[in-house]
């Protein structure tokens, strides 16, 4: 038995004690991730104040200073230490990331439906495919086709800027001559683990998503610990206005679902801000991809987009914005239970409508997709169109993009043609 593997069993042992001896361990703002009261013994369950071995860090968003995570192991990465509890084999957590699967937790009880894909896609476990090749596979074997990074390397988000978007004027957020992009993605480079989209000690958002993301406020509390989040949901029990610090919401009623389809629309009160929700959220990132009015002919930004039309204006599809041609000559399939695209809802419903919000989680996966681009999706030159003439994918992105479904199933499920 390796060094290695035996400290990731002392890890997966202390954090299992831990799942034993804290209530509603892993579940998003609560037991480890939050809901922390003053004397809490919670923080030992990842933690070692003066004799952390771990070399992962973090860095503040104040001044860019980097600091330890103080962690149990030797991990060097995060998402190595994350795994440890969401992994494919790990102890703990329902929730296997690694896997793309929701299951059964210890005591039988699961929020979700057990043995379900979750909602965000898998990352996947590493595997080798028939003929030798190393590649990552699903709870079912499927290849991973794409994933958001989270192995700690550097990455540009495409159609994104150096700063996000500005959180004070989002719809006048725009490059200048000495932030133009480098190809294909955002002039800055953002170093992606878990921790760039998630805050595993809690958060104003659903699923702990971080209230500011490289830069960019997205969420957040007020000077009374009110929060004032970007992004909600429609699950049972959600509390409205968002998380409170050291408040256990699920005490209170809160079941999270991480298999069935519970968006929401943008924070905003009686009005859903259009501006916000997870489109919002996203854009702290991808600053290019939403923008007042949501339209695809003003909708356009000129940058390079690692393509052979070079430095030129890119038109992007509208976000945040309601299906008025829901009820068209042919009923649009947005019910995910009938191979639909999940949709955004107002506050307490569920059932599609033409008022519902087409955002990013309408067709693309959060962290991975078994999805697969074939024919005119794999196309060399999209000056001629010659199926399977590429290099496996999607030009820009050379993958199959986050995509929910295979090829173009995204589009054709909403336009019908």
């Amino acid at each position: 038995m390796t060094a290695r593997r035996r400290t990731f069993l002392l890890v997966a042992g202390v954090l299992a004690l831990a799942v034993m001896l804290v209530p509603s361990v892993a579940l998003a703002n609560a037991g480890v991730h939050g809901n922390y009261d003053m004397n809490t013994d919670q923080c030992a369950g990842c933690h070692r104040a003066h004799t952390a071995p771990s070399s992962v860090t973090w860095t503040a968003t104040s001044d860019g200073s980097v600091h330890s995570a103080l962690l149990i192991g030797d991990y060097t990465q995060l998402y190595q230490f994350c795994y440890t509890c969401h992994g494919a084999s790990a102890l703990g957590a329902a929730t296997n990331v690694e896997e793309g699967v929701l299951e059964t937790r210890a005591n039988g009880s699961s929020y979700g439906v057990p043995n379900t894909a979750l909602l965000s896609g898998p990352f996947g476990k590493p595997a080798v495919d028939g003929g030798g090749n190393a590649i990552f596979t699903d709870w079912q074997d499927r290849k991973v086709t794409s994933t958001h990074d989270y192995f700690g390397a550097s990455w540009g988000a495409y159609g994104g800027g150096i700063v996000g978007l500005k959180a004070a004027d989002p719809a006048n957020a725009t490059y200048t001559g000495s932030t133009v992009p480098s190809v294909g993605v955002g002039s800055a480079l953002i170093k992606m683990d878990c921790g760039s989209c998630h805050d595993v000690h809690g958060s104003s958002n659903y699923r702990l998503l971080k209230d500011q993301v490289f830069g960019t406020a997205v969420g957040g509390y007020d000077g009374s610990d009110n929060p004032q989040p970007y992004v909600v949901s429609n699950e049972t029990g959600y509390p409205v206005g968002g998380f409170r610090l050291h408040e256990d919401a699920i005490a209170l009623g809160y079941q999270p679902d991480y298999t069935t389809a519970k968006y929401a629309k943008g924070a905003g009160g009686v009005t859903p801000d259009p501006l916000k929700g997870m489109s919002g959220w996203c854009v702290g990132c991808h600053t290019f991809y939403m923008g007042s009015p949501a339209d695809s002919v003003s909708a356009s930004n000129t940058y390079e987009a690692d393509s052979i039309f070079g430095n030129v204006v890119r038109h992007r599809h509208p976000v945040n914005v309601e299906l008025t041609t829901f009820k068209g000559p042919r009923a649009v399939v947005a019910n995910p239970a009938s191979g639909g695209m999940p949709l955004a809802h107002a506050a307490g419903e569920l059932t599609p409508t033409n008022t519902d919000w087409i955002d990013c989680m309408t067709c693309h996966n959060a962290h991975g997709t078994t999805a697969v681009m074939t024919g005119y999706a794999n196309v060399f030159d999209p000056t001629n169109q010659e199926p399977d003439s590429g290099r496996g994918g999607v030009a820009p992105t050379d993958d199959s993009a986050l995509l929910r479904l295979n090829n173009r199933g995204v589009c054709e499920r909403c336009h019908n043609k």
